[in-house]
């Protein structure tokens, strides 16, 4: 059965200092193994865009970052490539069939909160060892069943409360696509992608099995029949 563990964990966060360090924030919103020893991060830098560059300038000099790319952004906000020597958090999925929800690595908190879903305990118990060979202090806080489809991320349950307060899914609606992604901070495409997978999320808790699923099979044709 899959469960979702939600960790507890102490470790150092300096490219998150750097920027708290200049009044600002830094989320993740994707990342990826970079051959077998980095980890290619794509964040969110938010706050006052006069401090960016200083920021840069301090992310560049922490040990481990191989390269760092700043996007143009909207607003306050814009995106950040971070080429890295892999960070403990992610060493320790190296051998784990794990999926991330939430990062620590987006948290400002020195007891960073890492939820993920795990399949079996021998994972979540290769998480732990890992944890601790690399001296990161790490501790259980909750664990449940996974009965049901995967939960917004922080992320897409921000925009998603975004965009229903500001009536973008009201017929017809109060706010274009732009003018959301304006108020969000993030480039249009961007705020299109987060919003289609937080509805697939809502959906697929909604019905259960995914519209590919067998038992939907041939719906299609029968709604093309004549009714008798």
């Amino acid at each position: 059965m899959l469960s979702q563990i939600t960790l507890k964990v102490r470790t150092e966060n300096r490219l998150q200092e750097a920027a708290t360090g200049f009044g600002m924030r830094l989320t993740l919103v994707d990342c990826r193994p970079f051959n077998e020893k980095g980890m290619t991060l794509l964040f969110e830098l938010k706050g006052d865009s006069s401090a960016k560059k200083r920021v840069l300038a301090g992310m560049r000099k922490i040990e481990g970052v191989r390269q760092i790319i700043a996007g143009e952004g909207s607003g306050d906000t814009c995106p950040l490539l971070v080429v890295t020597d892999r960070p403990a958090v992610c060493r320790a999925l190296n051998d784990s069939a794990i999926i991330c929800l939430q990062c620590p690595l987006s948290s400002t908190e020195e007891a960073a909160a890492w939820k993920f879903i795990v399949r079996r305990s021998s994972d979540l118990n290769r998480v732990l060892s890992s944890m601790t060979r690399d001296g990161v202090d790490a501790r259980i806080e909750e664990v449940s069943p996974m009965e049901e489809r995967p939960s917004l991320t922080d992320r897409q349950k921000e925009i998603m409360c975004t965009a229903v307060s500001r009536g973008f899914f009201e017929f017809p609606r109060r706010i274009s696509l732009t003018e959301l992604s304006d108020v969000a901070g993030v480039k249009p495409s961007t705020l299109s992608e987060i919003l289609r997978g937080a509805e697939r999320r809502i959906m697929e808790s909604a019905l259960g099995p995914s519209v590919s699923d067998s038992r939907w099979v041939g719906l299609e044709e029968d709604r093309e029949s004549p009714t008798l």
